[in-house]
């Protein structure tokens, strides 16, 4: 049986893995030695129980098979009770003899851990300063290089936020295996829900940028002042909706409240169109807006 084979795989990996324990903790090679009789260690506590208490319907399940007369190569009842028994003889010496003699260098290591937890803390915070100051939360104007130029940004801090992730991973395994307070590093949490939002409000920026844009190139005579005038409300009430659920993130953001700014002064400027393309409009009513606009 699979369940079998899988149990056997994991005390051979472990009985070799805790034969050879290292002298100190000084060199790298040694280090490695133990970070992986730990691992063993960690893995040994973690499954033992677990694994015990499901050799019994295991049993079940054996004769439970040979009562209906499934033909079987080899005794799995006897393999099973070995297995259990390799299995609690494995722990008993992992989490006895072998920890007790690794000990001391894990508690020497932990020390080491724990100055590079504080200093990738710092980091952290550095980083943190460093992401809120360069990241495209505050650009009041929009032209199609300022949003290339907030894309590029918001790619970059992407990169950077997934390297500070794989190391705080590797901590956060680390916290584990010494059996320490396992970090949260919401600082960087932060960071990556504010990447999404960033990127969100962006795309919603550059959407209805290039809208704005095409509406522009739209011939006098062609202008459908009333479907302008309802994507206007569309935008206003659903996009650009600050107690939206997806804008509460960035609502009090200078570039979204920016972008509503511009949302309204267009649902300004659609009623003056209207009244431009009334009848009513006569040559000196033109003249005289040329006047006024020096146009």
């Amino acid at each position: 049986m699979r369940q079998i084979k899988n149990m056997d795989a994991f005390i051979n990996e472990v009985s070799e893995g805790i034969k050879v324990l290292p002298p100190d903790a000084e060199t790298e090679k040694n280090k490695k030695t133990l970070m992986r009789v730990m691992t063993h260690l960690r893995d040994v506590k973690m499954i033992k129980d677990r694994t015990l208490e499901q050799i019994e319907p295991m049993k079940q399940t054996v004769v439970l098979l040979k009562k209906h007369a499934l033909k079987m190569d080899e005794d799995f009842l006897v393999k099973l009770e070995n297995s259990k028994t390799s299995l609690i003889d494995v722990s008993e010496k992992s989490l006895g003899p072998v920890k007790e003699a690794i000990l001391p260098l894990q508690n020497q290591e932990a020390g080491n851990i724990k100055d590079r937890l504080r200093k990738f803390e710092i980091k952290v915070g550095e980083y943190r300063m460093e992401f809120q100051k360069y990241c495209p939360y505050n650009i009041s104007n929009s032209s199609p290089e300022i949003i290339a130029k907030a894309y590029e940004a918001i790619s970059e801090y992407y990169e950077k936020t997934g390297v500070f992730e794989a190391e705080a991973s590797e901590l956060n395994n680390l916290e584990t295996l010494f059996d320490m307070q396992k970090s949260t590093y919401k600082q960087l949490k932060d960071c990556r829900n504010e990447l999404c939002s960033l990127k969100m409000m962006w795309d919603l920026i550059s959407l209805i940028d290039f809208q704005f844009d095409a509406w522009k190139t739209t011939k006098w005579d062609k202008i459908n002042v009333d479907a302008l005038s309802g994507q206007i409300r569309d935008m206003q009430t659903k996009q650009c909706n600050p107690q939206s659920g997806p804008n509460k993130e960035i609502k009090n953001w200078k570039s979204f409240m920016a972008l509503n700014e511009r949302v309204k002064n267009m649902n300004t400027i659609l009623p003056l169109i209207s009244q431009l393309h009334s009848d009513k409009m006569q040559e000196r009513h033109w003249k005289k807006l040329m006047a006024f606009t020096k146009k």
